[in-house]
């Protein structure tokens, strides 16, 4: 899924317990938007200063540089194990005590389970398994943006609508 599509998402499913509180919310979007943030920041920049030598296909084949960095480091931000990892890090440091604005990232990777085809599929638990769903619809196909952003727009209006 698109990364703004991943916020609004993450807002929309942390809103109801965090209605009042916009700072834990607002960092659950951000883990919300994490894993992609660092796979393809590199390659956004990249893409920007390089417009003429930029095609999306280097995404997938590139051997060095930001595109290497995006398709090795997706499997990493887009696995649970490297999740389960991060959650048992913050419950040490947190002396067990959790921090559930970082089930933003999970979702993240829940979502890309099923709406990643054909491009970047997402290996959820990687490095254990490169398994990945073939049974799953492009983010990208206009019909799937299309009831995707309408189930977005429904949402945030019946929120606002209900809350004023």
């Amino acid at each position: 899924m698109d990364i703004f599509a991943h916020a609004l998402w993450t807002n929309v499913v942390y809103y109801k317990n965090y209605q009042n509180e916009l700072k834990s919310r607002l960092w659950a979007v951000f883990f919300g938007v994490l894993p992609d943030l660092i796979s393809f920041i590199p390659a956004t920049i990249y893409g920007l200063f390089h417009r003429g030598s930029f095609r999306m296909s280097a995404l997938l084949n590139a051997t060095s540089g930001p595109f290497w960095w995006a398709r090795e480091s997706y499997n990493y931000t887009h696995s649970f194990v490297t999740f389960a990892v991060i959650i048992l890090l913050i419950l040490v440091f947190r002396k067990g005590r959790m921090y559930w604005p970082i089930l933003g990232w999970a979702l993240h990777i829940v979502i890309d389970i099923f709406t990643h085809h054909n491009f970047y599929e997402t290996p959820f638990l990687y490095p254990l398994s490169n398994f990945k769903n073939n049974f799953s619809v492009s983010w990208g196909e206009p019909w799937f943006m299309l009831v995707n952003y309408g189930l977005l727009v429904v949402i945030y209006l019946a929120i606002f609508v209900f809350k004023h």
